[in-house]
């Protein structure tokens, strides 16, 4: 008698198991599938460069510039009170560390644009910042070695400017001269994205 309760037991918690189990991997499963525009209306201000305010949702609406959400990618301006002079890039890849993660850039010029880079992962209502994980910005000594090969005795020479920019297509990240600055936007490395991480 007591191994046929023993095993009662076992098949009783076994089966508990099983439907926590199930019940998670339907959770999952049910999560809507977010597109670049729901992800937009989502994301924390500080991610687009706004430290101290709430932009509601038809204000960031407005902001989109350049709109191809069919290959994940956004280019946002800002207007009204939230103007400022520059641009952000959202972009949306499938295939981070943990699933889908969110490239941004903020770049905020005047004429010579500073910018932001960050990654974000999104799961369960909850925005975790992956930057460090998938991405790291080339040496100074190497980015002023690109610029040089490709501008040899350039008056920026010491202090390129250059930006990363996101990918409207395929997963490639690049790092480009300042057309406003240089007088083209010259391609002076290509970061490829492989098992979750950019890589020269």
């Amino acid at each position: 008698m007591p191994l046929m309760e023993t095993r009662k037991r076992i098949l009783k918690r076994l089966s508990l198991i099983c439907a926590c189990l199930l019940a998670l991997s339907f959770r999952i499963a049910s999560e809507k599938q977010f597109t670049i525009v729901d992800y937009l209306t989502l994301i924390p201000e500080k991610y687009l460069g706004f430290e101290n305010a709430t932009i509601p949702t038809a204000e960031r609406l407005a902001m989109i510039e350049i709109d191809d959400r069919a290959n994940g990618w956004l280019e946002l301006t800002g207007r009204g009170g939230n103007a400022f002079e520059g641009w952000i890039e959202i972009a949306l890849f499938s295939k981070g560390p943990a699933g889908p993660m969110l490239g941004i850039t903020v770049n905020q010029c005047g004429p010579l644009c500073q910018q932001q880079v960050f990654f974000l992962h999104y799961a369960l209502g909850n925005w975790e910042e992956i930057t460090a994980k998938v991405f790291q910005p080339l040496p100074a000594d190497k980015v002023k070695a690109l610029y040089g090969a490709n501008f040899p005795g350039d008056e920026f020479a010491d202090d390129p400017p250059v930006l990363y920019r996101l990918p409207r297509h395929g997963t490639d990240i690049v790092l480009v001269t300042q057309e406003a600055i240089v007088g083209n936007e010259v391609v002076l490395a290509r970061l490829r994205l492989k098992n979750g991480r950019f890589l020269l």
